[in-house]
């Protein structure tokens, strides 16, 4: 007698290695305090590795080129100008880069939660460590609500055009006032409507059935999850004086 083998499920992956959207949430917050609260450069070196490995894995090339030449040239820029004695005279260069230097790793992850991890994910996470669905929900949308909006403003943007009005930063600082009725106005309105869609989204979902659901997403840390999360809290550690 001749079984019938049950047909296995196949997904397309994004991304090279597979990494837990919970050791995603610890690397993004891991890498936020250290970037806000060390300034040393050994820090930075490794943050600024790590957010782009993550980018690297997740096949997001263009971010990964962008991440890499804003990051890792600010910081040889200020290397080469601390070398040559010049850094007193574009100090206030240095500056800026610094400053846009601390927020790009958590933008860089921020991304990698945001569209390069599904919501299907998150919540296998959010059951097997039986954290109650009102977080899950609000999690999810939570993370989609900026991409979500980020659309509807190329799309107001895209209308505008049609009008032959192009919105850009010099228009704005010269017609702020018409600026703000034309773009930010629309923009208010359909902020109400992107959370009713997730909402609704996340209703389709069944998550407000109030029963037991199954998933299709397993959830499992890998080696991989283990080595970034001991290299996060050992860096951390580090760079706070632990050792």
């Amino acid at each position: 007698m001749i079984r019938e083998r049950k047909p296995v499920l196949y997904f397309k992956k994004d991304s090279f290695i597979d990494i837990s959207p919970i050791t995603k949430i610890i690397i993004f917050i891991l890498s936020s305090i250290i970037m806000i609260r060390s300034g040393s450069l050994l820090g930075e070196w490794i943050v600024g590795s790590i957010a782009a490995l993550f980018l690297l894995n997740a096949k997001a090339w263009g971010w990964s080129y962008k991440f890499a030449l804003l990051f890792f040239g600010t910081l040889l820029l200020e290397e080469i100008a601390k070398l040559t004695g010049t850094e007193q005279t574009f100090s206030l260069f240095f500056v800026v880069c610094n400053v846009v230097r601390i927020f790009l790793p958590t933008i860089a992850m921020y991304y990698i939660l945001a569209e390069k991890t599904t919501a299907s994910e998150y919540l296998a996470v959010f059951k097997k460590l039986h954290i109650p669905d009102a977080f899950a929900v609000s999690f999810v949308v939570m993370l989609r609500f900026i991409p979500t909006l980020r659309e509807h403003l190329q799309n107001i943007r895209k209308a505008l055009v049609f009008r032959n009005i192009r919105i850009g930063p010099m228009y704005f600082m010269k017609h702020p006032i018409i600026s703000i009725e034309r773009l930010i106005v629309p923009m208010l309105i359909s902020s109400g409507k992107v959370m009713e869609e997730l909402s609704a989204a996340a209703m389709t979902r069944g998550l407000d059935v109030g029963r037991k659901r199954t998933t299709i997403v397993k959830f499992q840390l890998h080696p991989a999850d283990f080595l970034l999360i001991i290299v996060g809290i050992l860096t951390m550690v580090y760079l706070e004086g632990g050792f």
